[in-house]
């Protein structure tokens, strides 16, 4: 299993690389965290946020939509009220959040990439 731990917004390289990443990966599971959630923003969310980090939004909500199912995309619940930002179905929202992602990175097997 690939562990990808996703923190940044969807406008930084470093989560565009993390979405390059993920479209030649077949197992993995997305966990979003700090300003990771915005990547779960769509075309109405993303218009309350500026006009070039909303098209980076909605690309990236698409883009990540389309890589990885939603049953594997895991979002921290603290962070998504932090923000304002709502899963609407697009990830799951453990209550233990921190435990499912140390759950499953110590699975034989386990990678773990960090953006």
């Amino acid at each position: 299993m690939r562990i990808f731990l996703l923190t940044k917004t969807p406008h930084s390289e470093r989560a565009r690389l993390c979405l390059r990443l993920l479209a030649g990966s077949v197992d993995a599971v997305v966990y979003l965290v700090g300003d990771g959630v915005y990547n779960l923003l769509g075309q109405g969310e993303a218009d309350k946020v500026s006009q070039t980090t909303g098209e980076a939004c909605q690309a990236a909500s698409q883009a990540l939509a389309a890589l990885v199912p939603g049953h594997r995309i895991l979002a921290c619940r603290e962070d998504l009220l932090a923000r304002g930002v709502s899963a609407d179905g697009k990830a799951i929202v453990p209550a233990e959040f921190y435990k499912s992602l140390v759950d499953d990175m110590m699975r034989e097997g386990s990678r773990i990439y960090t953006f």
